[in-house]
């Protein structure tokens, strides 16, 4: 080869050998320089010969770009699907599996707990459909009740219920058109084109709970009685259990209080005999009736340091220290009485003093592990005093009203004043010189959960449902009721339990405008309750032609009631009124049942939140074993709550919320589904964090590659007239078909446990081992330089294995699964359309225990080998005939003589391995280096003399040419 430099300036060349020599070489321009050396010609490339794989699925997407194919994935795929399985599935034989919804308040925006919820719920469903089970989902709302109402009120005050109904209607319609919208961009399944969905407000959700509601009044399961219940100032309502929260730091007076004893009760000369009880609520003691005690219990008289010495005070002898310990006084005990000797004795009232001679009564509530072992008893301000007045029938007498303050049946002092606000001091400042001794405590206290204001409890007229008669069967029920996830079964279970057994009874009616009329009218003058079956029907009909219950509130009684009626009433319309009280929402969720289901089908499962043991999933069953004497459920799964890194709950003022919307906006859809599986199962509080969040997007990212990666091996689907038998052979692609036989049993197993964590962790598994460390690592040499009919065996096999994981992956990201598959099937079938099933006789124990023989010798070799490019070793195994050794001659069939091209070089990556027999149990290892080059274009088959490629690529490069 000639070489010329055009140079133009001269130049130095320096070339340095070791450090002992410098050379300069001087070149004068216009000399002329040639090489006599040849030039080493360019080394031929392969790259157009291997089969690599191709794929114009995209490893990545742009924010832009993954909004844009989530958009068409929800428009082309998602969004047909529920009605495709509905048609397709209806034919299959299977039994449908009913999910019912427990409906969200219509309520403002949603937040992660909307997200947990509905996604696991979706969860749920697609892996039924996705192993050929016809599902049955209708998603709901709650649309009544009291933060509705406040919204609609808080623009003007005074407004007719008519307004506020109105006004309610629209918010809640309005926060569901808004909520139904994003629950859809989730890719949530229901048949949102149809609209398919259920409102508490629909007339014929309410034509149902009427006559509910009439049924369970003929059953004498729902009656009207006075009692006292949880009731609200702030909201002007009475409420029940479920809808209370509990403020732990609540502070209240600790007081206590002396009740002068009528001198007849002891014969005792000279001394003011005095009762002594604690309270926490002075501002009750208006309504003090009786005081209590515990026939069981010794009681003592005492002497007070620092007191009146001809002054006793009478308590329980075993809360003597607590009440020396709490107020610094100390006792002196006078004498001993046996507890039944209490109930000849009398009191005085503390505040109205014409109210002598007061009874004392036994009661079983009254312990000895606080207080004074005397209980002050206001009927109706507490449901063990109730229950007391109703078993010595004494009339209840309540000095409160529904806005919380003192009526004008109350001291003179006390009228117009709010109990909570004003009640406590008035009161103790009135009684003072009683006072024994005050303080403050810190304990746990009531509030309204949505006001989050204190709740007193107050006796009024209000509607119940006897709990009591309930309970046994309710509790029965439950025992047959399975119970997700398993690790916390039995200590749901029992909260479950717990809660229903500790809930006296349940009120049903609620003094608020938006919601259900209770449809009952009243005696004008009695008061009495006129109800009948006519009447009932009559007002379905009415809420059928007007699509509204507002007429309720508008129509009159003569306009309400036809005259036939009230003829069959044996009532003058004037001599009638209309209810005004509305049902708990509770009464309206409890019945979703029924309304939604069908008065006879029972739910497969319930999946809420573990707030719902004492809401939704209490109310449903009560009600159903009120109505039909069984669980509304076959199942229930229990999910936990939203809380941030540090394990506070997200709230605006803390500043900690993540919204959905800003996740799915970040990482996308998908994303967000994965972190619901990943951490929504396993744990009650559910972190949220931009690292999880991050890592569920980073995990997502993988699992895309893996699809990507199989997606450019296999190419198109084939339709079934197009599939080209093969003679296949191969150990590993025989392994790896058995190896999907158990993948699928085991993921669809975790589905059905509901443990989508497990789930999760199963399929990454799987993908980073079985799929990519072993099959696909260990056939690379076939599937890039191999010939046709191995590499068309390796394309079967993978598209087998590309299904299965489509199948195990698309109830939680199905927005991934058919933006891949729709590169793999060109006909625009979505995947849901598909059936995906693994075959039985892929279930090959043969091929697996021969894998892993294999297995077990590659990893040693990899402990003896050390960097050494593993195809230039030559390897030589001994062992026994009968052991380890028969499982590798499936793989490598010559016995005692060296060869390279069997199944087993190819999955322990040696250039050659030489099987023979020994006495030896263990096998036997034995390593050494193969003095040869390796052929360019595979890289595994050494070369000979004058060969440019083995003779593997050579054969497979001249029958393509």
């Amino acid at each position: 080869m000639i070489s010329t430099l055009p140079a133009v300036v001269t130049f130095c060349l320096f070339f340095l050998f070791g450090s002992k020599m410098l050379r300069i070489f001087k070149f004068r321009v216009g000399n002329r320089l040639y090489s006599v050396k040849a030039a080493k010609k360019d080394a031929i490339k392969y790259t157009d010969t291997i089969n690599l794989p191709k794929t114009k699925f995209p490893n990545r997407l742009t924010a832009a770009k993954r909004e844009e194919q989530e958009r068409l994935v929800l428009e082309k795929k998602i969004a047909v699907s529920y009605a495709y399985q509905e048609q397709r599935l209806a034919e299959k034989g299977k039994p449908t599996f009913v999910l019912h919804d427990g409906p969200p308040y219509a309520n403002g925006e949603l937040h992660m707990g909307h997200a947990v919820n509905k996604i696991l719920k979706d969860i749920t469903l697609r892996q039924r459909v996705a192993h050929g089970q016809q599902v049955n989902y209708i998603p709901g709302w709650d649309c009544h009740g009291l933060p509705i109402e406040l919204k609609a009120t808080s623009t003007a005050q005074n407004q007719s219920a008519q307004e506020i109904r109105k006004k309610s209607r629209a918010f809640a319609l309005d926060a569901i058109r808004s909520q139904k919208e994003e629950f859809s961009s989730w890719g949530i399944l229901a048949n949102w084109q149809k609209d398919n969905i259920y409102m508490t407000f629909q007339p014929e959700f309410i034509v149902n709970q009427l006559q509910m509601f009439y049924n369970l009044y003929e059953k004498g399961l729902v009656y009207r009685d006075l009692k006292p219940v949880y009731w609200s100032p702030s909201s002007k309502t009475a409420l029940a259990e479920a809808e209370l929260e509990y403020d732990a730091n609540h502070i209240s007076p600790s007081v206590y209080v002396r009740f002068a004893i009528s001198p007849s009760s002891f014969d005792i000369k000279d001394k003011q005999i005095y009762a002594l009880v604690w309270t926490t609520t002075p501002w009750t003691l208006p309504s003090n009736q009786a005081i209590c005690y515990n026939a069981s219990l010794e009681y003592v008289l005492v002497r007070l340091s620092d007191r009146n010495q001809d002054e006793l005070y009478l308590m329980a002898s075993a809360l003597m220290a607590d009440f020396e310990a709490n107020t610094q006084l100390k006792c002196e005990i006078v004498q001993h009485l046996n507890g039944e000797s209490l109930s000849k004795l009398s009191y005085n009232h503390p505040i109205d003093k014409e109210q002598a001679n007061l009874p004392f009564f036994e009661a079983s509530h009254v312990q000895d592990s606080k207080g004074t072992g005397l209980v002050h008893t206001a009927p109706a301000h507490g449901p063990e005093d109730f229950l007391v007045s109703l078993t010595q029938k004494i009339h209840v007498k309540c000095f409160v009203n529904e806005e919380g303050t003192y009526t004008k049946e109350a001291p003179d002092f006390l009228r117009g004043q709010s109990v909570l606000d004003q009640g406590n001091s008035l009161v103790l400042e009135r009684i003072a010189e009683d006072v024994v001794h005050s303080s403050k405590l810190e304990h746990s206290y009531p509030i309204d959960w949505r006001t989050k204001k204190p709740v007193i409890i107050r006796a009024s007229e209000q509607w119940f449902i006897n709990t009591e008669k309930l309970k046994s069967p309710a509790a029965d029920a439950l025992e047959q009721v399975e119970i997700y996830p398993r690790a916390n079964a039995d200590a749901s279970k029992k909260a479950l339990l717990t809660q229903l057994q500790k809930r006296p009874y349940w009120c049903i009616s609620r003094q608020r405008a938006w919601g259900v009329p209770i449809p009952v009218l009243y005696s004008r003058d009695s008061g009495k309750v006129v109800l009948n079956s006519t009447l009932i029907e009559h007002l379905c009909n009415l809420l059928r032609q007007e699509g509204s219950i507002d007429f309720w509130w508008v129509k009159s009684v003569e306009e309400l009631v036809p005259a036939n009626l009230l003829r069959e009433l044996r009532c003058e319309a004037k001599d009638l009124v209309k209810g005004t009280d509305i049902l708990d929402i509770w009464f309206d969720s409890g019945s979703t049942w029924s309304a939604v289901l069908g008065k006879d089908k029972i739910a497969d499962l319930y999946l809420e939140g573990y707030d719902q043991f004492t809401g939704w999933f209490q109310s449903s069953l009560l009600m159903s074993i009120a109505a039909r004497e069984c669980a509304p459920y076959k199942a229930l799964f229990v999910h936990g709550f939203t809380v941030d890194e540090k394990g506070y709950k997200m709230s605006k003022s803390l500043g900690n919320v993540i919204s959905p919307k800003q996740i799915t906006k970040k990482y996308g859809t998908d994303a967000l589904r994965w972190w619901v599986a990943s951490h929504g199962t396993q744990h009650m509080s559910i972190t949220v964090s931009d690292k999880l969040l991050q890592q569920a997007a980073e995990n997502l990212g993988k699992v895309r590659g893996t699809l990507r990666y199989l997606k450019g091996v296999i190419g198109e689907k084939q339709s079934a007239e197009k599939l080209i038998p093969t003679s296949d052979k191969s150990y590993l692609n025989r392994y790896l078909l058995s190896e999907l036989v158990e993948f699928e049993s085991e993921v669809e197993k975790l589905y059905n446990a509901y443990e989508y964590n497990r789930v999760v962790a199963y399929v990454q598994n799987f993908i980073a081992n079985q799929v990519s460390a072993v099959y696909v690592h260990l056939i690379k040499d076939r599937l890039y330089c191999g010939d046709d009919q191995e590499i068309l065996a390796i394309r079967q096999t993978l598209s087998h294995c590309y299904q299965q994981l489509c199948k195990s992956l698309w109830p939680i990201v199905p927005f991934l699964v058919e933006e891949s598959w729709s590169y793999y099937d060109t006909t625009y079938a979505a995947f849901h359309e598909q059936i995906v099933r693994t075959k039985p006789e892929w279930r090959d124990n043969k091929a697996t225990e021969a894998i892993n023989a294999a297995f077990g010798v590659k990893r040693l070799i990899n402990q003896q080998a050390g960097d050494v490019n593993s195809w230039h070793l030559a390897v030589t195994i001994k062992g026994k005939e009968s052991g380890q050794l028969d499982l590798l001659r499936e793989l490598h069939r010559p016995l005692g003589e060296a060869f390279s091209n069997s199944e087993l070089c190819e999955i322990l990556q040696v250039g050659s391995v030489t099987l023979s027999q020994s006495n030896n149990d263990d096998l036997a290892i034995a390593l050494s280096t193969l003095q040869t080059s390796l052929c360019p274009r595979c890289r595994r088959y050494g070369l000979g003399d004058e060969q440019k490629t083995c003779q593997r690529c050579s054969n497979v490069m001249n029958a393509k040419n």
